[in-house]
């Protein structure tokens, strides 16, 4: 009966155990990527710098769930981020074409560096609201084209 209950036993452990990892398996949750495109960025020196956010609190915070600079040395560049779960999104990015890490504006608070909301987004006198900037990432890969020409 002893090796009976510790065949039974182990059998359970087992089953267990691969019930287990087929769920952890299955449990992953689809990601996707995410590729911006900058075109006509002039003068083609200093960086991109793109925030992205997940959520309209982390937009309207200012806290991007990620971001990235990227060196300008020519008129385009490329930017990807990985591994992002599905959801809504927006970005925001500007040429800092100084280099100086900030978004340089004029006397009356007007940028003076080119930047870009998602989806084109604008507002005449403050940034665009989170549901003009928001978009769906779905599975798989998307491309967003971000034209810097005036």
């Amino acid at each position: 009966m002893t090796y009976l209950r510790k065949t039974l036993t182990a059998a359970m452990i087992i089953a267990t155990s691969a019930l287990t990892s087929a769920i952890s398996v299955n449990a992953a949750e689809p990601t996707a990527t995410m590729t911006l495109s900058v075109t006509n960025i002039d003068p083609d020196q200093g960086q991109i710098m793109v925030a992205l956010f997940d959520s309209q609190a982390a937009y309207q915070s200012e806290t991007p769930t990620r971001d990235s600079v990227v060196k300008v040395d020519s008129p385009s560049v490329t930017i990807d981020f990985h591994d992002l779960p599905l959801g809504d999104y927006a970005f925001k990015l500007f040429h800092d074409d100084n280099g100086n890490g900030e978004l340089d504006t004029d006397f009356m608070g007007i940028p003076s560096e080119s930047y870009y909301f998602s989806n084109d987004a604008s507002d005449p006198f403050s940034a665009p609201e989170w549901a003009e900037a928001k978009f769906i990432l779905r599975s798989g890969k998307t491309r967003h084209v971000v034209d810097l020409s005036d």
